[in-house]
């Protein structure tokens, strides 16, 4: 998959920005504050339907103005062309998503339609923060290849909240919630096997790519490995699953009442990384938490790419100024041979020496959110 056109309107300090891309690398330049990373949050609208860092739309729109558009052209592995299009209005609060000219809805339709990835340093968390941040690295992969997992995780979302919320009334007001949690359990149990399951077959699946991706920047001096550790220790399927969950259920229901919250299921999950056997959280040092990102970024993609039929977009927002010259290199060697690609950076200097930039390598330089012509920017 390609995306060959964007447009930009009211979109953060882009008034009116308008790009084609190149079919390999596209290298987006630029001092800081400049609206680089807008151009690729943009891109992650138009295949998301959402910012992947942005807390709302309505902090995306430029100041003084009441709405904001992207539209963009994809074409994919087979030659079709998709025309998307995702306008926000201020005054309605309201934000439309259209496919050549179609409303869709709801908007969780979209996703894996354009499969993305997407490394930024918002994703730093991922390797050094806590379990939250893994289950939702976990969570966004496996939903742009299956939506039946996607379903399953919106639907749980929405069970641990109302449950959450009985089990909180039921000890503030000291009652007795069985009548009430029978339901919310039932659902529970269905949706959460089907996650924790799917989430094993994930890491079984994705550990050799993992592998194989990170060996691609660092070689075979390192070796890093992901593993599974959900709520039970082993089960061989997702009905031996949901016995399991159903159970520990039972045995934990006194606890959860005491401290008013859900106690057993796959929101409290943990995915444990380690290089050399050594845990990356305690042990890794800064290059190597940023090696292992990008390894699993790189995972990510050959995931999607296997799973969706498609090859998706890349997307990497400075990070190869926390990356050494060599695995820059390698990096770059790499994603150049794999997909279209899209790089923010500060400076030139890292491209140079192995990009040659023509009709399917292209340099953008970015001023004050509009495109503009290379001695206009200061770029080292």
């Amino acid at each position: 998959m390609r995306l060959t056109t964007l447009r930009l309107q009211n979109f953060r300090n882009h008034a009116e920005s308008f790009f084609e891309f190149g079919n390999n690398a596209n290298l987006i330049l630029g001092e800081n504050g400049q609206g680089k990373t807008n151009i690729l949050e943009a891109i992650s609208y138009l295949c998301l339907t959402k910012s992947f860092y942005a807390s709302s739309d309505a902090v995306v729109l430029r100041l003084g103005t009441e709405f904001f558009e992207q539209e963009g052209t994809f074409v994919s592995e087979s030659g079709n062309e998709n025309k998307v299009r995702v306008a926000y209005d201020k005054q309605q609060t309201q934000k439309a998503y259209f496919i050549n000219k179609k409303s869709v809805e709801p908007f969780s339709t979209v996703i894996g339609k354009f499969p993305v990835v997407i490394c930024s340093p918002e994703h730093n968390p991922i390797t050094s923060g806590g379990p939250e941040e893994r289950r939702r690295f976990a969570d966004f992969v496996i939903s742009q290849a299956s939506s039946v997992y996607l379903k399953s995780l919106m639907e749980y979302r929405r069970v641990i909240k109302q449950r959450n919320k009985i089990l909180l009334d039921a000890r503030i007001g000291n009652m007795n919630p069985s009548g009430l949690l029978e339901s919310w359990d039932e659902q529970l149990l269905q949706h959460g096997a089907t996650l924790t399951h799917r989430r094993k077959l994930f890491v079984d699946g994705f550990k050799n790519i993992l592998h194989s991706s990170y060996h691609e920047l660092v070689g075979s001096e390192e070796e890093p490995q992901i593993e599974y550790s959900p709520f039970a220790e082993s089960f061989s399927s997702e009905d031996d699953c949901r016995r399991l969950l159903k159970t520990l259920l039972v045995q934990n229901r006194k606890e959860e009442l005491r401290v008013g919250s859900t106690l057993i299921g796959p929101h409290r999950d943990e995915f444990v990384f380690t290089v050399n056997g050594l845990d990356l959280r305690k042990y890794g040092s800064q290059g190597q938490h940023k090696t292992f990102l990008v390894g699993l970024k790189l995972g990510e993609f050959f995931y999607l790419k296997n799973l969706c039929n498609e090859t998706p977009l890349l997307l990497l927002d400075d990070i190869f100024s926390e990356l050494d010259e060599r695995r820059s290199k390698r990096l770059l060697d790499f994603v150049g041979t794999i997909s279209q690609t899209f790089i923010t950076s500060t400076s030139v200097k890292w491209f140079e020496p192995f990009v040659e930039f023509n009709h399917t390598n292209r340099k953008f330089f970015i001023k004050n959110g509009s495109v503009v012509p290379e001695e206009e920017v200061i770029v080292a």
